[in-house]
């Protein structure tokens, strides 16, 4: 059975939530306050569960029901399976919209006049991507094997999402912010982070178990991470806040 790359992160929702990074505090310091926080694209809750913290009704809509069922249950979160490209909100429910690691996926037209439509006046558009620094050696070399499976026409975060929306006249940023953080975990999460990826979840699982063993001879190849209890694994988070003028 083929397996679309989108759909094949259901297939490898535990792994998402146990090798993906959450997101740094110091980058969402700069969220406006809210009452209402639309999040899109919300996968297993990396994003969801910080800004649930600062008290606001959190609507958290994922296509994927795997992916959805690791989003951790509170009192003002509400899981909705459904997409950013037909959003089930009524018209002007957000005062701010999110999307984390994820907006690269939607289809652009569609997806921002459904932004448009749940925004209140003036409500802002946060996207935020966590991107692996491949500054660091071992870093890149992950980045190597995974860019030798991706298919051509993969959706990522430089291949023009966010520069189509920064020319978008129906849209104003009005700041951007960097921030670089570690994500904590045993040496064995970079297995799950390479599982993660959605077109290594889609492969067969005999090609999968090829890329497991090649991301585990370079763990072994570098030194900082063969026998380590605990790596950090380093981001670069960055946000970019726009105003919805339409």
């Amino acid at each position: 059975m083929n397996v679309t790359a989108i759909d094949a992160f259901g297939r490898r929702a535990p792994e998402y939530a146990s090798g993906r990074p959450d997101y740094p505090e110091a980058l969402l310091k700069d969220l406006p306050p809210a009452r209402v926080i639309v999040e899109l694209g919300a996968g297993t809750g990396k994003l969801t569960r910080r800004i649930a913290r600062t008290g606001a009704r959190v609507v958290a809509i994922e296509p994927q029901a795997a992916m959805a069922a690791h989003i951790e249950p509170a009192a003002n979160v509400e899981v909705i399976i459904g997409t950013a490209e037909g959003i089930p909100l009524p018209d002007a429910s957000a005062d701010l919209v999110c999307s984390a690691t994820a907006f690269h996926w939607f289809d652009y037209d569609r997806a921002t006049a459904e932004i448009l439509r749940i925004a209140r006046p003036g409500a802002p558009l946060a996207l935020i991507w966590n991107k692996r620094d491949a500054r660091v050696p071992w870093v890149d070399d992950i980045n190597c094997l995974l860019e030798s499976y991706r298919p051509p026409g993969t959706p990522h975060r430089d291949a023009g999402a966010v520069e189509r929306i920064l020319n978008d006249p129906r849209f104003q940023l009005l700041r951007q912010r960097e921030c670089p953080f570690e994500h904590r975990m045993p040496p064995a999460g970079i297995i799950d982070r390479v599982l993660s990826t959605s077109y290594i979840a889609a492969l067969a699982l005999a090609e999968q178990e090829d890329v497991v063993q090649k991301a585990r001879g370079i763990i072994a190849a570098h030194p900082e991470l063969a026998g380590a209890a605990e790596i950090g694994f380093p981001y670069v988070s960055k946000l970019y806040l726009l105003h919805c003028r339409a």
